[in-house]
């Protein structure tokens, strides 16, 4: 095991150029679909509960005019706490029940004139909650209103509301089924390699800022870069053909995730290239685990037969750096590996 030199080093002629653009010089974060989902909801939600809160004061009832000054309140909170943080989670749950409450106390207090108000709170529910959960608070607050208006219901009424009711939770539940479903295989699309299903460059560099950014507050978690290139890789696919190459890209992929920890993350550099992040990593800890990545690729019966190998470099994270220095001194100790020879492993 070769310990490179911890100093900065130049790495320009190893790294290749523009790898790192998109971490030095991230954009600030925008919002999140979620965020505007919250927001608008919220946002509206308080402009057009409003007036109603306005014309209850005026009206002096006072117990619906409570409860729409409450509404007024807590979406406008729920807005700017959004706005401000950018969490979404708790405030999305917090939205949810707040809009089948108002919904289910003024109908409570009004009796069936209110009852117009469950359709847009049956729908905004499915944009907040997942759509099973959503499914269960209507199924809940719809029952809870059949019995509170047990005595004015009459039978053309109760068919016509809870038909109504029924096809507006049933699209719903639908659209958000859908939507989730569209929204995971984007995930997917925009997150990980097609040939071999690990994460893509594009994950890599947002986790990495993730990393950086986590380790400017809390510096005594230490974090470890784990390069990884096949070596001669074009031979391979010289010897065998491309497709046979895509075979072993893919192979080598989940040798490699069957042996990383469950909270490592690998991720196709590009090409024949790997990086795994190892987070609360210590250098030693990186070592042992570049080791024995090296030493399973290299008697891993399948690739073995194809004669594959790896050549390594590891880093630990230092304070103050930044991703491109971070990945440079990885990169250059990988380099030094196949100047040893290929099928070494090298520490920055």
């Amino acid at each position: 095991m070769l310990m490179a030199n911890g100093a900065k080093h130049d790495c320009e002629a190893n790294i290749k150029e523009g790898a790192y653009i998109m971490i030095e010089h991230s954009p600030a974060a925008k919002r999140t679909t979620e965020e505007y989902i919250i927001m608008t909801l919220s946002g509206g939600s308080c402009l057009g509960i409003l007036p109603f809160a306005v014309l209850r004061l005026l009206q002096q009832d006072w117990a619906v005019a409570a409860l729409d000054v409450f509404a007024v309140i807590a979406t406008s909170i729920l807005f700017c706490y959004v706005f401000i943080t950018h969490n979404t989670k708790t405030p999305a749950r917090i939205l949810a029940f707040l809009s089948m409450f108002v919904v289910f106390i003024t109908v409570s207090l009004k009796g069936t004139e209110q009852l117009m108000w469950i359709y847009p709170a049956l729908t905004a529910i499915f944009f907040l909650l997942p759509a099973n959960l959503a499914a269960i608070y209507s199924v809940v607050v719809l029952s809870a209103l059949a019995w509170v208006l047990r005595s004015e219901w009459t039978l053309f009424l109760a068919l016509e509301f809870y038909i109504s009711s029924s096809a507006t939770l049933l699209f719903s539940y639908a659209f958000a089924d859908r939507m989730r479903k569209q929204q995971e295989q984007l995930f997917e699309l925009a997150t990980k390699d097609p040939l071999t299903g690990a994460g893509n460059r594009r994950a890599m560099e947002q986790k990495l800022l993730d990393i950086l950014a986590f380790q400017r507050r809390e510096q005594g978690y230490p974090a470890s870069l784990i390069l990884m290139d096949l070596d001669n890789f074009k031979q391979v696919n010289d010897n065998y053909g491309h497709a046979k190459g895509d075979d072993i890209l893919a192979a080598f992929v989940q040798t490699i995730s069957q042996r990383i920890r469950a909270t490592d993350r690998l991720y196709r550099f590009g090409g024949e290239e790997f990086v795994v992040i190892a987070e609360n990593t210590s250098r030693k800890e990186a070592i042992n685990l570049a080791e024995d990545l090296r030493s399973t690729v290299e008697t891993d019966g399948w690739l073995a037969e194809h004669g594959i190998t790896i050549s390594v470099g590891t880093a630990k994270y230092e304070p103050q750096e930044t991703a491109f220095e971070w990945l440079g001194r990885a990169d250059q100790a990988m380099y030094q590996a196949k100047d040893l020879g290929r099928n070494n492993c090298c520490v920055a």
